[in-house]
């Protein structure tokens, strides 16, 4: 994206650190086709999901899928476009200071939620505070409390957030569950029932929610946004194996699967009734992670030898197809805090034995590996398990239901496993929750006081290249401490029937099937 010229307001969000920021003063859809104008309205949209979802209140939501019905349920303050730059959701404009300490949001005006009463301020402020409230305990106070100071209604249709210091990765955290609005009146009313059933300004809103299951969503008639959603209904059905899913395509029993095993790919490229599509750049890592706080694997060169010893390559040829390719840190190519000049840690069987002498490990060693029980999850556990074993490290496979699984790593169940994170518009959203000492989905205990103080000057620095450069230090002493075991930039691919119309990949993987059509 170019521009001849530059307001004032492009410069002050610019300074947030997303270029090709879009700030514009009067609202325009996340997604604006010409083939809109002639979508066809109605229908039900069936959709093969992921199981794991706990909550549906996204100010508590931590599960991967959970975001995939959220989007359709809630509205974020501000959204992602396919290009992961930020754009006017909610707040239709927003107003920078000069010293970048006070965000000012224009809100959108005649927007209801499903219950009938009005978004405005008010329920802005309210919903800002209800994650801040420690007596709330969310899960998201952790991504802004450290930054947010107040939350002030200037009028109705207008509200400043005042920071504590300037923070550049604000706008990118309100596109996800810190930024979805939820209905202050129902989440009041319904108490702790609210997460089965969530009150939103989507353009869908919940029918039924049977757990593990199915979810029902119907067209939201009073939607703010004019002539959408184009469907009528939507509906999740809990498919936990992808092969399930897969064949649920092919017979039409559902519209569309996501997670698709790479080996799938070819043929179904050959099939003329569905279409293919893949997220390029890829957008997600696979990794293994561990406590590095506690025996055994708070024994760095222990962590090392295992991280030499992993062989990438045969991981992507035969896992992946040769799609995707080997991952060097916690940064996703292609963005533009990634490093190209940064290798990572590479496969040395030699270099790993030495390591593991120097681990105290000179006979071997051994542990329990918890995987989820899906067919790819224990393809590649069997396929490190082999590798490992080239350097006597051996490793005890227990499968385990996906639908549990990070629940326990969160719950400190489990400790040598597999884990998957997609990135977020910020480098922030994802290094900081994962790495830093404090952040929220530090589930490895890893604790570097150096890396703390490199994320945080880049949180706290609105010059790209400045933050830049913070990110790419932090990026090199996180990939040597090993608190994960970086694998693959993987590759993503979603199947649909031809009958769906509009798909379009967002770079954190969450569908946002609203924009979505059925042709007939």
């Amino acid at each position: 994206m170019t521009h001849e010229r530059r307001s004032p307001r492009h410069v002050a969000a610019r300074r947030f650190g997303l270029p090709l920021l879009a700030v514009v003063l009067a609202f325009a859809a996340l997604t604006s086709h010409a083939d809109a104008q002639a979508a066809v309205r109605g229908g039900a949209l069936r959709i093969g999901w992921i199981p794991g979802a706990k909550t549906l209140d996204p100010h508590f939501s931590v599960e991967f899928p959970e975001r995939h019905v959220c989007y359709l349920v809630f509205n974020t303050l501000v959204a992602l476009d396919r290009g992961f730059n930020v754009v006017p959701e909610l707040a239709r404009s927003w107003q920078v200071s000069p010293d970048g300490k006070r965000v000012t949001f224009q809100l959108q005006r005649g927007v209801k939620f499903h219950d009938g009463t009005d978004f405005n301020a008010d329920s802005v402020k309210w919903n800002i505070e209800r994650i801040l409230d420690p007596q709330t305990k969310s899960p998201q106070r952790a991504q802004l409390e450290p930054a947010i100071a107040s939350v002030a209604v200037v009028d109705p249709y207008t509200v400043a957030v005042e920071l504590k210091k300037p923070f550049a990765p604000l706008l990118a955290a309100l596109a996800e569950r810190p930024g979805f609005m939820v209905s202050p009146g129902a989440a009041q009313k319904l108490g702790q029932d609210f997460g089965q059933r969530p009150v939103g300004t989507g353009p869908f809103r919940v029918v039924e929610w049977l757990r593990d299951s199915q979810v029902t969503l119907e067209r939201f008639p009073d939607y703010w946004e004019r002539g959408k959603p184009y469907l009528d209904r939507v509906i999740y059905r809990v498919v936990p194996d992808p092969t399930v899913r897969l064949t649920m395509v092919r017979t039409g029993e559902v519209d569309i699967a996501t997670d698709v095993d790479a080996k799938d790919i070819p043929s179904l490229r050959n099939e003329t009734s569905l279409r293919v599509s893949e997220m390029k750049p890829a957008a997600r890592w696979t990794a293994l992670q561990w406590h590095v706080d506690e025996p055994p694997f708070n024994n760095k060169a222990l962590r090392q030898a295992i991280a030499l010893a992993i062989d990438r390559n045969e991981l992507r040829d035969v896992l992946l197809r040769g799609f995707g390719e080997p991952a060097r840190g916690p940064v996703s190519p292609g963005l533009w805090w990634s490093d190209p000049s940064f290798q990572g840690i590479g496969h040395d069987l030699e270099m790993a034995k030495k390591k593991l002498v120097e681990a105290g490990y000179p006979n071997g060693f051994r542990a329990r590996f918890v995987v989820e029980n899906t067919p790819q999850w224990i393809r590649q556990a069997e396929l490190l398990q082999a590798q490992l074993q080239k350097i006597n490290v051996g490793m005890d496979i227990e499968p385990v239901n996906p639908a549990d699984a990070y629940s326990r790593v969160l719950q400190k169940k489990t400790n040598w496993t597999h884990a998957s994170w997609t990135q977020r518009a910020d480098p922030n959203g994802l290094l900081y929750i994962l790495f830093h000492s404090k952040g929220l989905a530090n589930t490895t205990g890893y604790s570097n006081p150096k890396v703390d103080e490199l994320l945080e000057q880049a949180a706290g620095t609105y010059e790209v290249d400045r933050r830049r450069a913070l990110y790419h230090s932090a990026e090199r002493l996180i990939t040597d401490d090993v608190p994960y075991v970086f694998l693959n930039y993987t590759a993503e691919f979603a199947v649909m029937s031809r009958k769906v119309q509009n798909w379009g990949w967002i770079p954190d993987l969450i569908p946002r099937y609203r924009d979505l059509w059925l042709e007939t």
